[in-house]
């Protein structure tokens, strides 16, 4: 596990349901055991809809100084081809919540999923090693991976 690259990815959204509420952060952040960080990724992404009931701070960032969905999920797709080439692992806390929209954004935005769809669960991960993923995240999505990611890299 010490050089196995992974990504740790994390967003802020409006609210709990796709494509009804939005996905206004995307943060992502890339590395291994024995070399740490080696690359972020974020983007504040245009909201698709008015609805707002969570991350309001991120939902007016966004909505003030977002780019377009096809074009985050683009610039996350290049960002990823390197790493995907070096068979890099997919990572999310919880990854049930988190992956689901990077697939749904990539398909509606892009036309298709070049993310695949398998994310490994940090919480998952911790649980099976009867441990407890706990961290105090700022709700900032890069930041947030980053933590995280770190957080995995010590404890996991």
């Amino acid at each position: 596990m010490s050089d196995r690259l992974w990504i740790m990815i994390d967003i802020e959204t409006s609210g709990p349901i796709i494509g009804r509420h939005s996905m206004c952060e995307l943060g992502a952040v890339v590395g291994s055991r024995a070399k740490g960080t080696i690359g972020t990724f974020e983007a504040l992404i245009t909201p698709i809809s008015d609805e707002v009931i969570t991350s309001k701070d991120s939902f007016a960032k966004a909505k003030a100084s977002g780019e377009p969905p096809a074009q985050a999920m683009q610039r996350f797709a290049d960002w990823c081809k390197p790493y995907q080439d070096q068979r890099v692992t997919f990572i999310a806390r919880p990854s049930c919540f988190d992956w689901p929209w990077i697939v749904w954004y990539a398909w509606t935005y892009l036309g298709a999923n070049p993310f695949g769809f398998r994310a490994l669960c940090a919480s998952s991960w911790f649980e099976g090693r009867g441990k407890k993923f706990q961290v105090d995240l700022p709700h900032v999505a890069v930041e947030d991976a980053k933590i995280q990611l770190e957080h995995f890299f010590q404890h996991g």
